[in-house]
């Protein structure tokens, strides 16, 4: 790729002004997300009990204080809720089991719909990560769902619903983060010819293994997922031509914008409308970058359909990831308040 700097870098100031149309639209925006759902169970754990089991003999430990909260796909939805984005629906799947209700519960505290998160009565449990804290640290997490398979039936089902809901979207989020994901690559395909059928809603994917299958969505990647999609090493740094170059080749092969996140280094854009650039801002220590990737992806979801431009959409990104990055021990979201009150701190060229 011959790199023009002229579209390298955005030409105007963003200012905290130009923040407040933009949020004001999402809140009418209406949202789906489609993809790996699950939960973050949390609870204190402690080993050292003094008791033993009259049953086994074994020592028993303790827990306290058990605590849930939406993982995955489920991350997405809420940074979209922190943002004020005005509706949204969760479509996929959950287990037969409790924490298939509390999922549904924690949607519905947060007026998420459910109507087409389906409940898989066999090969499916619902995605969860369990992790004991023994203090302040992470002990051996426990996680379920590591061997789903979906029944052919209930992704038809939910590929019908789709169909029937995308009309009433502006934008779809398409997710992928497990090993056993509910869009396994064979499963793709359905969905390229839904976003075929649907020029009007605006379509943003992460998927960690079968991005390349995707057609004519905004794909967003990390350097070690591009390098990975086109069998490349990593570079080093995450070094800015490297990753324009490398993204304009995996653009033209999906047909759509690419995203890739550079870490502390910021952002860049490839499509066929433009190449842009947002450097990351120099933040005081410690950082905690857990789910920040799922930021970005909601943002860019919610400010490209609000009428941000592609240089505003990815500067409001890269501050919304500077928030939640200073959110330590959790995963973080960030408001609209929180990204213009960084903004008149880190003002940027975006």
């Amino acid at each position: 790729m011959t790199l023009n700097p002229l579209l390298l870098t955005a030409s105007h100031s963003l200012q905290p002004s130009d923040l407040i149309p933009i949020f004001d639209r999402m809140t009418r925006l209406k949202v789906g997300v489609i993809g790996d759902f699950a939960l973050d169970v949390y609870f204190d754990y402690a080993t050292q009990t003094g008791e033993q089991s009259l049953e086994t003999g074994l020592p028993v430990h303790w827990g306290h204080q058990p605590r849930a909260s939406l993982g995955a796909a489920g991350n997405v939805v809420q940074n979209l809720l922190a943002l004020g984005v005005g509706q949204l629906w969760a479509i996929g799947c959950v287990g037969p089991d409790l924490f298939g209700r509390e999922m549904r519960h924690l949607f519905g505290q947060q007026g998420v719909c459910t109507d087409h998160l389906l409940t898989a009565n066999s090969g499916w449990d619902t995605c969860v990560y369990t992790k004991p804290m023994d203090g302040r640290a992470e002990a051996n997490r426990i996680d379920f769902g590591n061997r789903n398979h979906l029944s052919d039936s209930i992704f038809a089902q939910l590929i019908d619903a789709l169909s029937g809901l995308l009309p009433q979207l502006d934008v779809l989020i398409i997710n992928q983060q497990f090993g056993r994901p509910l869009l396994t690559p064979d499963r793709i395909e359905p969905l390229n010819n839904l976003i075929r059928q649907h020029p009007a809603v605006q379509f943003v994917a992460d998927l960690r293994d079968s991005g390349l299958l995707m057609r004519g969505v905004t794909v967003k990647v990390n350097t070690a997922e591009l390098a990975r999609f086109l069998h490349l090493d990593a570079p080093e740094n995450s070094d800015l031509n490297w990753c324009l170059e490398h993204g304009d080749t995996l653009s033209r092969r999906l047909t759509g914008p690419v995203v890739v996140t550079r870490g502390k280094a910021g952002m860049v854009c490839v499509g066929t409308a433009g190449v842009w650039s947002v450097e990351g801002l120099a933040l005081p220590g410690p950082l905690d970058t857990v789910g920040a990737g799922d930021t970005v992806v909601a943002t860019l979801a919610a400010t490209l359909p609000a009428g941000a431009n592609w240089p505003q959409s990815l500067a409001i990104a890269n501050l919304a990831a500077a928030v939640t990055v200073q959110k330590l021990g959790q995963t973080g979201t960030a408001t609209p308040l929180e990204i213009r009150q960084l903004l008149t701190t880190y003002p940027l060229s975006a």
